[in-house]
């Protein structure tokens, strides 16, 4: 009778103690920085940092493209006169 109340009142401690363990392990130090927010971050931060560790050139898409379209249309027929300039 002493091993059944036990067992009755240590299963949910365990199981609280395994779903805490298995949530840290999710969100573990991978996701943590997924998760934190900077509201000072500019959005354009990360394109930024990504621009600066290719070798290569980096030429911005203007703003005033909005439409996938009007990109597409910059990309086959702007960018690869700015890419020769570049490359001249």
């Amino acid at each position: 009778m002493i091993v059944d109340v036990t067992i009755l009142l240590l299963a949910p401690v365990a199981g609280f103690f395994t779903a805490l363990w298995l949530l840290l392990l999710w969100l573990g130090d991978g996701s943590a920085s997924e998760l934190a927010f900077d509201p000072d971050a500019s959005p354009s931060a990360p394109d930024q940092e990504a621009s600066e560790e290719t070798d290569g050139p980096f030429i911005p898409m203007p703003a005033h493209l909005t439409t996938r379209d009007e990109m597409v249309g910059w990309m086959t027929k702007e960018l690869p006169k700015q890419l020769q300039a570049y490359g001249e």
